[in-house]
């Protein structure tokens, strides 16, 4: 059962950074947006109440926690050990810097609008992604749970 766990481990780690350029891809490209000025009009510092009735503004809040989702996820899967608290940080400060990195990109691309929702909505998927394989982890310990040669009492009854 422990080689299992590390087989699972090492193919996470393996995961993560594929995982990472698949988001920061997502982020960036097509590479023909990008443009040498910026553009710091386009940025939507706050949704306007046009954006919060959209569709399209919910889709992209579901689409960008979907995609940050296998972060937080990998980011937990990949660590040996460590504490639930200690995951979520990592998770969240590996969503941010990743997020900010692809918003100040789009500052400078033509036909992509960065924003603060964005951001929050990584870091959002970052965590839930964390989240849920912590609860994995602990529905797997409660369905193979460690047998030990002794009862904790020391009595020798089967």
């Amino acid at each position: 059962m422990e080689s299992d766990m590390n087989h699972s481990g090492k193919i996470d780690r393996v995961l993560l950074p594929l995982w990472s350029l698949v988001i920061i891809l997502v982020g960036i490209l097509p590479l023909t947006n990008f443009v040498g000025h910026s553009h710091w009009e386009y940025i939507q510092w706050l949704p306007s109440a046009e954006n919060l009735r959209s569709r399209r503004f919910l889709f992209d809040i579901v689409a960008n926690i979907a995609l940050f989702l296998p972060l937080g996820y990998l980011l937990d899967r990949g660590r040996p050990s460590g504490t639930g608290r200690h995951s979520l940080l990592l998770s969240a400060g590996a969503a941010s810097l990743l997020s900010l990195g692809i918003e100040w990109s789009q500052v400078y691309c033509h036909n992509r609008q960065p924003s603060p929702t964005d951001v929050v909505s990584n870091i959002t998927g970052s965590l839930l992604g964390v989240l849920l394989s912590i609860r994995c982890k602990g529905a797997t310990s409660q369905q193979n749970p460690t047998l030990t040669p002794n009862p904790p009492d020391h009595t020798l009854v089967p």
